[in-house]
């Protein structure tokens, strides 16, 4: 399983490339919307980090993984510690 620290760049690099900026500053806990995400970026996000990862996660609906702890914590359920 990847470490949620190599998740969260995954994550970050993810977001940086959805909304084609050079900075993102984000929390872990902070909703993606506060980074500038709506609803049709959430599913690009979640394919931007299936791409940076290598993990598939089917037909999560992203609205589930609205955090980076969320997605963590999902990405653990799913696919183990």
């Amino acid at each position: 399983m990847i470490s949620k620290e190599d998740f969260r760049q995954a994550c970050i690099e993810s977001i940086k490339q959805v909304k084609d900026v050079e900075h993102v500053d984000i929390s872990d806990d902070e909703d993606f919307s506060n980074a500038g995400l709506d609803s049709l970026d959430s599913m690009d996000l979640v394919l931007q980090v299936e791409s940076h990862t290598g993990l598939d996660f089917g037909e999560l609906d992203p609205a589930e993984v609205n955090t980076i702890d969320k997605f963590y914590a999902k990405a653990q359920e799913l696919f183990g510690n």
